[in-house]
């Protein structure tokens, strides 16, 4: 084998090998170095390395350096062996094992900023904040750095949620929802004493549910109370319908008070309803006559979901002209469910002329579809509106269905009282587009009553043929089993 000197002595043209010896030689050189190279920029752009073999800079601490290197190694062993699970059990394992790694890195993101913060090192750059130090560096958005800043304040006044937070078992969205509520320095003190109760409201509730419980708590203790921003809210209530000149068309805004908008949307939801129907019949309709079967899908809708929302609206102004009988039938009643400890206290401070004390554990003044309503506001309008109270007690069991008591309706009503939404893991759509469901098929002797019957879209009411079998915990959770007998999550 001829040496590397040898070889550049022949591409210089002094020895052996003049001529075209030499020129294979460089090209061959030439390649190796251009492979080295590629291979080189592939590892550094995984490592910061740029293409001149400039390596970014380190974190000065020689232990945070150790330890985000071995965290990249890690990464780059998991996308070298691939993100793919076998089967969807362990799509379910894969979820949860990647998730409890990125709220850890959340959580690290969010110490961040709160070390910026204390050290003050956004003031040497002539930062006005850390929050604006990390989101110029990043490239964060407004929401995501405030998002930061705000959970990094609430982390140094609560080291539970801190510590759960870092070891991965509090959700992100919680976290965020927690700096929220934190920021608001009325209630910010009564945290920590609830830590224990936030933590486990976030490891047992979606995301959306933890969410709702934590602003309610939040209203509940502000010691400005809930009636005054409600009140101003009713106060405040505006709508307008203007035209645009540029191109004729026509914007509408509206702001209204707690009952009124919920009442609102309550109605307005029927009519998106109403034209969601429509649709799907035409297009039937239509398949059926071009020689179809009248299966359809959502692409064979002539409008889509927007358009069917601009038109329900539409629709309630033009029954509203015309005649009484619209989507909405004569009778309407609208239902709100109470706890019984607070609609038993709220009845109290009614008689005592006083403000209502209410426990945020147990508090529940809602629509069907879990809206939360203001107690006060409710109370009044019940007196005189369409309103059916539905109070439930402790052990989430209807104790009174009020005035309106008509089988067919208070059986579903006393069915869906305790749900929100559909009660198959990981499905939000409200109970009132859901259908009721006999947990034990009537078939199979189960009663029609509430104790059997639980909320299902029309999706998992169908998909529940097929095997799966729901049952209700003695806490009051749900357990959904697949055919071959597993849970699913």
């Amino acid at each position: 084998m001829r040496s590397t000197a040898e070889t550049e002595n022949e591409v210089a043209g002094a020895g052996p090998g003049a001529g075209d010896t030499f020129l294979v030689a460089l090209r061959s050189r030439l390649r190796r170095d251009e492979i080295a190279a590629l291979e080189a920029a592939v590892a550094g752009a995984s490592r910061g390395v740029d293409g001149a073999g400039v390596r970014d800079p380190e974190v000065g601490d020689p232990a945070g350096a150790s330890a985000l290197e071995h965290a990249e190694e890690a990464l780059d062993e998991l996308f070298a062996v691939g993100v793919r699970p076998d089967d969807p059990r362990d799509a379910v394992v894969w979820i949860g094992r990647l998730e409890h790694l990125g709220r850890r890195v959340d959580a690290a993101k969010s110490a961040l900023v709160g070390e910026i913060a204390r050290t003050r090192f956004h003031v040497t750059d002539g930062h006005g904040s850390a929050r604006i130090m990390v989101r110029h560096v990043a490239r964060l958005s407004e929401a995501e750095s405030l998002n930061r800043t705000r959970t990094a304040e609430a982390c140094a006044d609560l080291p539970k949620v801190k510590a759960a937070w870092q070891a991965g078992n509090l959700p992100t969205s919680a976290a965020i929802t927690l700096g929220r509520v934190h920021a608001n320095q009325r209630v910010a003190p009564a945290m920590e004493a609830r830590q224990d109760e936030f933590i486990n409201d976030a490891t047992t509730m979606s995301s959306k549910s933890f969410a709702n419980k934590a602003h309610r708590w939040e209203r509940l203790i502000d010691e400005d109370g809930p009636e005054p921003a409600n009140e101003r809210n009713h106060n405040n209530r505006d709508t307008s319908l203007r035209p645009n000149p540029n191109d004729l068309s026509w914007e509408l805004k509206g702001f209204f008070g707690s009952v009124q908008g919920a009442q609102m949307r309550e109605i307005f939801d029927r009519y998106i309803d109403a034209e969601f129907s429509a649709d799907c019949a035409a297009a039937k309709a239509a398949d059926i006559a071009a020689g179809g079967t009248g299966d359809i899908t959502k692409p064979d809708l002539d409008r889509t979901d927007a358009q069917r929302r601009a038109d329900a609206f539409f629709r309630i102004f033009l029954d509203a002209a015309a005649a009484p009988d619209g989507a909405i039938p004569p009778g309407f009643v609208h239902n709100i469910h109470w706890s019984a400890s607070a609609y038993e206290e709220m009845l109290h401070a009614i008689d005592d002329n006083r403000p209502p004390a209410f426990d945020p554990d147990t508090f529940m003044c809602r629509t069907d579809d879990g809206h939360d309503l203001d107690p006060t506001e409710t109370a009044v309008t019940s007196l005189f509106s369409q309103f059916r109270r539905i109070v439930i007690d402790a052990k989430s069991v209807v104790i009174d269905l009020g005035r309106a008591r008509r089988f067919t309706g208070s059986a579903r009503t006393a069915a869906t009282a305790t749900h929100t939404h559909c009660i198959w893991p990981g499905c939000h759509a409200p109970a009132s587009r859901c259908d009721i469901d006999h947990l034990t098929e009537h078939s199979r002797n189960g009663p029609t009553n509430p104790a059997n019957a639980a909320p299902l879209c029309g999706r998992h009411n169908r998909w529940k043929q097929k095997g799966f079998s729901i049952r209700r915990n003695p806490d009051g959770t749900w357990q959904t089993t697949r055919p071959d007998g597993s849970q699913l999550e």
